[in-house]
Parts: structure tokens; sequence; C-alpha cells
């Protein structure tokens, strides 16, 4: 991140990133402030910051839905029909 004067002067790429940051832990006054102004200037970027605070919050109220994928595992005659499209065989 920039810092001083030079961080009020964030571009979209900055913006998302100090979002994506500012969900974590608290960002020095200078970003806070060029991210105020680009958010108001970036009606872009004020969505992006919407989806990700709602992503976010989704994930953490459906905490106890979230399971890990179990490894699917393919049979015998599936592996073997693709590996003959890799190889280019029919």
């Amino acid at each position: 991140m920039k810092s001083g004067s030079a961080a009020l002067s964030l571009n979209c790429r900055e913006a998302a990133r100090a979002q994506s940051e500012m969900l974590e832990h608290p960002l020095p006054r200078p970003v806070r402030a060029g991210l105020w102004v680009h958010l108001r200037l970036c009606k872009w970027c004020r969505r992006y910051g919407e989806q990700i605070r709602f992503l976010r919050h989704a994930a953490q109220a459906h905490q106890e839905q979230l399971t890990v994928a179990a490894p699917q595992q393919l049979s015998a005659g599936a592996r073997e029909r693709i590996k003959q499209q890799l190889r280019g065989e029919n």
C-alpha cells in the first residue's frame, strides 16, 4: 500500500486490495482516506466492497454448513476414457 499523500489517489486494484485488507484489520489513516475518496468516485469498487462484505457475512452465518469436499473417485472405465480422449484416441 501507499503511504502519505500518495495513498489519497488509489487506483481500482489498490482500492480492492484495501477493502479486502480492511475486513481483516484496521487500515492506516492515509489509506482509509484514499479509499473513502476512491469509493465516492467509483461505483464499481463500491459494488465490489458490498459483494465481499456480503460473502464474508454469508460464510460466517453458515459456517456450520461448510464442509470439506471429499475427493471423488473415478471408475477405471472413466479414467481410461479420459486417457483416450487426452491422447486423441476414439
